[in-house]
């Protein structure tokens, strides 16, 4: 991963609405927000269920802040997982917007680093925003970190099947434990790369 100036504060957790407190992933997930609060960073995400509570449950575990972005839960789509009153009142901040594309685009204004975990569609277009939004700010740019072993041969076979230009290459790193998060956040900002 290459260095950014960005000043890092938030970070931001994606990933699937239906991993279980069984699952490493989530696990991962609970640890890596643990370790980031340890470490003074605030813990954002999208308050619902799944990695966004094992984020929420461990961002608290570590003394941490949490703000969540939600959707109005009057204007939730029938299929959308929805935000989890369990991991709202966890919450320090909660932000409410109308829609998805709201939701999403208000999460990413406030975070300026993301820390993607295992998940489905959602995490798709998290992900994808991200990463273009890296590109255009590429040196001032949020630090993509993709968490999970799993993610080695996804990330690498995005960028060999694309066509990505080489600053898009380097905005992001596949790291396999929680205290490689925090290394790799605390290398971006360093200088080093």
């Amino acid at each position: 991963m290459i260095k950014t100036t960005k000043i890092i504060k938030r970070v931001a957790i994606f990933g699937d609405a239906e991993a279980k407190e069984t699952e490493k992933y989530y696990q991962d997930a609970f640890k890596t927000a643990k370790l980031l609060a340890e470490n003074g960073y605030i813990v954002v995400n999208g308050g619902g269920p799944g990695i966004m509570m094992a984020a929420t449950l461990g961002a608290k575990a570590g003394g941490g802040r949490v703000e969540q972005v939600i959707m109005d839960p009057k204007k939730e789509p029938a299929n959308y997982e929805g935000s989890s009153k369990k991991s709202t009142e966890f919450a320090d901040l909660v932000i409410t917007t109308d829609t998805y594309p709201e939701r999403l685009n208000k999460l990413v204004e406030i975070a300026d680093a993301f820390v993607v975990c295992r998940g489905g569609t959602g995490t798709l277009s998290e992900m994808a925003l991200v990463w273009e939004l890296a590109k255009f700010e590429y040196g001032h740019h949020e630090p993509i970190i993709f968490l999970g072993e799993e993610w080695k041969k996804i990330v690498e076979d995005i960028i060999k099947g694309l066509k990505f230009e080489e600053i898009e290459k380097r905005v992001v790193t596949v790291v396999e434990t929680p205290e490689e998060v925090i290394k790799c956040l605390l290398l971006a900002h360093s200088g080093s790369s």
